[in-house]
């Protein structure tokens, strides 16, 4: 399952290269702005030097006019059999609504994702980079209208994330540096049911990490995430603010 997600990687960029090309020529191309909050809670448990557990919470809304957009929480067990690379399997569970914040329904429509990542890290200098290839497998639950029925569509998902982490500032005790982190990410739909919108999306994100204490670091940050919708014409150009806590925690000796 990672090989292939790692050996359809290279088709990807091939793939988007062509593909952003005819999107940014399509005369029909509508973009829609949207701005957004994420508040989010993470926590990382390290289980044995090998293995660990992360669980995180995270509530994602409209800021015009203020309603939800989003919530979900997820769990990933990863094993790292040796340094720098891992390997991680997580389920998550999703409640997501309409993607137009005028939409006057309460409707949210649940989501279960199993997600399957390759992870290799290293250091450049001082900056810490890290790559991220994962598969989605999505069953977002069937709606008509305004009102969910019986059944849930299937979805498969691969993205490529490339991360860096460089320390800004060092503090004497070093339990309150701070952290420049940015990433970008690539998100491309390879199921067959899929017809106009194989790429999925382009996540960025530039944020500062400061650590609060010792195992917990407070994360503010910037994420622009432009999305193509299922009609293949229409894309989502949404900024949103995000603010979240990091904590980890040893246990094993």
């Amino acid at each position: 399952m990672f090989l292939r997600s790692a050996g359809i990687f290279f088709k990807i960029i091939t793939f988007l290269l062509v593909s952003c090309s005819v999107y940014a020529q399509d005369s029909r191309k509508e973009v829609i702005r949207q701005s957004l909050a994420v508040a989010f809670f993470s926590s990382d448990l390290e289980l044995s030097p090998k293995w660990s557990l992360n669980v995180e919470v995270q509530e994602r809304i409209y800021t015009d006019p203020v309603r939800q957009s989003q919530m979900f929480c997820k769990s990933q067990l990863g094993f790292e059999p040796f340094k720098n690379f891992s390997f991680k399997n997580g389920i998550a569970y999703y409640l997501n609504s309409p993607g137009d914040p005028e939409f006057s329904s309460s409707l949210m429509v649940p989501e279960i994702r199993l997600n399957h990542d390759l992870g290799y890290s290293h250091n450049l200098r001082s900056i810490h980079l890290s790559h991220r290839y994962r598969m989605e497998e999505r069953f977002i639950h069937k709606k008509q209208d305004n009102s969910l029925i019986a059944g849930y569509r299937f979805v498969e998902r691969i993205s490529y994330m490339l991360a860096l982490e460089c320390k800004l500032i060092n503090s004497k005790d070093h339990n309150h540096d701070i952290y420049l982190k940015l990433s970008d990410g690539i998100y491309v739909n390879t199921h067959k049911g899929i017809l106009f919108n194989s790429f999925d999306q382009n996540r960025f994100f530039a944020g500062l990490n400061y650590q609060l204490i010792k195992n917990l670091t407070v994360e503010l940050g910037y994420i622009n995430l432009y999305q193509q919708r299922i009609s293949g014409v229409e894309y989502l150009n949404r900024n949103i603010a995000s603010l979240g806590i990091n904590h980890s925690l040893k246990l094993y000796h």
